[in-house]
């Protein structure tokens, strides 16, 4: 496949879209690396990508590039575009329009086409095939390179790249479904393991949306977030193994029954540690406990040697745990907590995570409401 005019080399978009629909399971992340490169393979304003839904019977938005807001919205009332679409499933083959308004199909067809509402002039889409079934669409809009128009070579390189994303963007959302499956699951056992002592619970998927919103403050990617959410979710998931008397005890614990207490993250950490691939999120559940200053347990870490996921769970928990009733005093107000996790930085929190606390909870208050 040759450079086209510009210099802009076809294979070097399918060399891209190859290593990244190899490499990740997100949906979204190979979504947007394929609607980007296909706007820059082929010199358009925007791009569409429409999936099969669960019925099998209707084309659904899954992600567009190139729209500006306003528009993006109106795309999702018009829902799968059916004027393209249908087309596309029964004729199974690429569709390319340079006029819309003069295209016999598409003439008459007002939306999604009108220009008040969607600024679509031009248009090739391609169908994405499996065993011989529609399962999508992809669909670049509004030719800005080689005269506005449209061409068979741009046909070409858009049925060669929807032939080799298809079955990635398939296999993408089965991971996500079953993604979804699993934190659904996962979710059950923490409110069962919550429901152990009724001041905690709802604690845990808390803890998630608090350490989560820090993470993002933080500029963590996907991957890392994910994570971070998985050992926030499962931080204490070793309290299934302690006695719901030391659990619910309206007074302070006995030397002992605090020894038995932070036996939980070990617990933890053998639980968890039964899950394929659950490296990434164990020291968020082993370490949230430690202290910023190395007064904290069970290793007494100090400073970088406790993991970020830990260190940013320990902000999270703490905010949690005053701002909720529990056995031996009654919650405090938030900006009361807020202060003291400002007055813990150094000392108990990484200072980093308490500014990232800081900025999360004065830009978006209501994540920060227990």
């Amino acid at each position: 496949m040759r450079a086209d005019r510009k210099g802009y080399d076809p294979a070097r978009i399918l060399l891209s879209v190859s290593n990244t629909v190899s490499t990740s399971l997100s949906l979204k992340e190979v979504s947007r690396v394929v609607l980007r490169e296909s706007i820059n393979a082929l010199g358009t304003d925007h791009s569409s990508l429409f999936l099969i839904d669960e019925s099998r019977r209707h084309l659904m938005l899954e992600e567009v590039m190139g729209f500006k807001r306003d528009e993006i919205e109106n795309i999702k009332v018009l829902g799968s575009w059916e004027a393209i679409n249908t087309q596309l499933v029964k004729r199974k083959k690429p569709l390319m329009v340079n006029d819309v308004h003069r295209n016999l199909l598409f003439k008459d067809k007002k939306l999604p086409f009108s220009k008040e509402r969607l600024p679509v002039s031009s248009f090739l889409a391609a169908p994405l095939i499996k065993d011989r079934e529609v399962i999508g669409a992809l669909i670049v809009s509004n030719k800005k390179r080689s005269m506005r128009v449209f061409a068979k070579e741009d046909m070409h390189l858009l049925r060669t790249l929807s032939n080799h994303v298809a079955i990635a963007l398939l296999n993408a959302r089965l991971y996500e479904d079953m993604r979804e499956l699993f934190i659904s699951t996962v979710k059950s056992l923490v409110r069962a393991i919550d429901a152990k002592d009724p001041y905690t619970s709802g604690h845990s998927e808390r803890v998630m949306r608090y350490s989560t919103a820090i993470g993002r403050v933080m500029g963590l990617d996907e991957a890392r977030l994910e994570n971070l959410g998985l050992s926030s979710l499962l931080h204490d998931v070793g309290k299934i193994g302690i006695r719901e008397k030391i659990l619910a005890k309206p007074g302070k614990l006995s030397s002992l029954e605090k020894r038995q207490m932070r036996l939980h993250t070990s617990i933890g950490v053998r639980i968890v540690d039964t899950i394929k691939n659950a490296g990434k999120i164990i020291r968020g559940i082993k370490e949230h406990h430690e202290r910023f200053d190395g007064k904290g347990y069970p290793a007494g870490l100090k400073g970088g040697a406790i993991s970020p996921e830990a260190r940013i769970v320990a902000v999270a928990d703490t905010f949690d745990a005053l701002t909720t009733n529990r056995p031996y005093r009654k919650a405090h107000t938030k900006d009361r907590a807020f202060l003291n996790i400002r007055r813990g930085s150094s000392r108990q929190f990484d200072p980093a995570v308490v500014r990232a606390f800081v900025s999360s909870y004065k830009k978006d208050p209501r994540t920060w409401s227990p």
